[in-house]
């Protein structure tokens, strides 16, 4: 496996990341390496992150893939994040890793969303760290990651990118205290970082980055973009010392006549093209956002995934509307995104708002960006249950007034059926379960009789990606897929048998096929 390792990092040094050569390549050996590869490509980083950046970049690759993997309840997430530790543990015992080069390979896991190992933690390895965060020269050392950050195009949240993947290797404490100082310095940039911090940090770090924005407030004043933002992270924030330090940063602005503060007075930006993907079979997709503001286009990038709310966001500012043009294009190639209006945008972002909440995920923290960027202002968390869904995509109730036959009609319209193949391709159910369901069965009639009884516990989940997608559709002027997949989730909704829904009848033939069953 070491060969097959170095063998893919030759081709990534050859050709580069955004090659055609090594996305191939990697999507070929992605599995191999995830599976049995942790060991050689944690034995290349550890030599020298500064020597061989093109491993510290695959092990990120293969770090993100291990997170997918486990939110996607795969083994093969946790098997290679176990068998990492346990490479970087053997490492770090032999005594060969400088405290720098550790906190680096910390930042490839923050990179990638998931916990750092306490292994790379710095006082977890006998390291001697300052009570205090030092602040000698700390100025000049945020002035240069700055321009750094401005010389490559990016702004406020690439310079909290950078910071947070710079600390992801420090305690928790220490964290906290270094940020709480980061905020007494005069840096605008740094009040954006702390509403970031608020909706991705830890509870400690909430605490100590909200108490550093009040400390601020009684001193100076803060932004008004801050003053203006933070009431509405407060609605995100769980019951918290974070959330109560919020609550006093309102009390203390509305006594200095500061709250309500808005960008009323800046020119609003004009949005263009909304191009939305349809859920995929663990519930991900995409929204994207062309627009324009103060002269200069934007593509706002939003990811959303079942379960998690808003999983990413960010927004691209563009030299060009061809640029824009280009993006989208891409992400509609290899999404098969279609064009909804706004109404349905925000539908679908107040939904996933309330999604993650209740699964207690705050927001990307770059979803501030694209709120302010979209002029997306007055989104708030919105649960919709399965009957305000089918109301939106069916106002006039054509659908549960039908009678049977004109149902079925509905159920069976084989010109939607086979217009919806290519934008559903991706839909099965891919678990644990189904997964043990396959490998236990003895035949391939015993695997779908029982993958049809797994799915009888799944209505409400595909009712409401129906619904979603049906939403998404309508607003697309596709009403004839619109109409067939609304009607499957009333079918699903009333307890319809599952063997009479073409559209169940697909899940269980894809759902077998992925998951290697003989379909004869």
């Amino acid at each position: 496996m070491a060969k097959f390792a170095e063998s893919c990092l030759d081709v990534l040094n050859r050709h580069g990341l955004p090659s055609m050569e090594f996305q191939s390549y990697f999507e070929r050996s992605k599995h191999d390496l995830l599976a049995d590869g942790a060991a050689a490509i944690v034995t290349e980083v550890m030599q020298s992150t500064d020597g061989r950046p093109d491993a510290a970049l695959l092990f990120g690759l293969l770090l993100d893939e291990a997170r997918m993997g486990i939110e996607n309840d795969s083994s093969y997430g946790k098997i290679f994040l176990k068998d990492a530790e346990t490479a970087i543990q053997a490492h770090v015992a032999a005594e060969v890793c400088e405290p720098l080069h550790l906190m680096k390979i910390a930042g490839l896991y923050r990179r990638a969303g998931l916990p750092v190992p306490d292994i790379l933690i710095l006082n977890t390895v006998g390291q001697t760290i300052p009570a205090e965060a030092p602040v000698s020269d700390l100025d000049g050392t945020l002035a240069t990651l700055a321009a750094e950050v401005e010389a490559e195009g990016g702004g406020p949240y690439e310079f909290f990118s950078g910071l947070d993947e710079m600390t992801a290797g420090m305690p928790e404490e220490m964290q906290a205290a270094f940020l709480d100082h980061l905020l007494t310095l005069d840096n605008p940039i740094l009040e954006r970082c702390a509403l970031y911090w608020l909706l991705s940090g830890t509870p400690l770090i909430q605490e100590a980055v909200a108490a550093g924005l009040r400390q601020r407030l009684t001193s100076a004043s803060l932004l008004a973009g801050t003053l203006f933002y933070l009431p509405i992270i407060r609605g995100w924030l769980p019951a918290s010392a974070a959330r109560a330090i919020v609550d006093d940063i309102g009390k203390l602005a509305r006594r200095n006549s500061l709250a309500g503060a808005s960008h009323d007075n800046e020119a609003k930006p004009v949005v263009g093209d909304i191009m939305a993907s349809l859920a995929d079979g663990v519930g991900a997709q995409s929204i994207s956002i062309v627009g324009k503001q103060k002269n200069q286009t934007f593509v706002a990038m939003i990811l959303l995934k079942t379960g998690y709310g808003i999983k990413d966001a960010f927004v691209i500012r563009c030299r060009s509307k061809r640029e824009a043009t280009s993006i989208v294009s891409y992400t509609r190639q290899e999404a098969n995104s279609v064009r909804i209006d706004r109404m349905t945008a925000e539908l679908l972002l107040e939904a996933a708002l309330a999604d993650g909440i209740e699964n207690e995920h705050m927001p990307a923290p770059g979803f501030i960006d694209v709120m302010e960027a979209c002029n997306l202002n007055n989104l708030r968390p919105q649960e919709r249950d399965l009957q305000a869904l089918l109301d939106h995509v069916d106002p006039q109730g054509e659908i549960p007034n039908a009678t049977t036959a004109k149902l079925d009609r509905m159920l069976n319209n084989e010109t939607a059926l086979d217009a919806l193949v290519p934008l559903i391709d991706s839909w099965f159910e891919d678990t644990g379960e189904t997964r043990d369901i396959i490998r236990r069965s003895r035949s391939a009639r015993t695997a779908e009789t029982r993958i049809w009884a797994f799915l009888e516990g799944r209505r409400d989940i595909w009712a409401r990606r129906f619904l979603q997608t049906a939403i998404i559709l309508k607003s697309a002027k596709k009403e004839n897929q619109s109409k067939t997949l609304a009607a499957a989730a009333f079918a699903l909704i009333q307890k319809h048998p599952l063997q009479d829904i073409p559209l169940m009848e697909d899940i269980v033939m894809t759902t077998l096929e992925a998951g290697g069953a003989p379909l004869w």
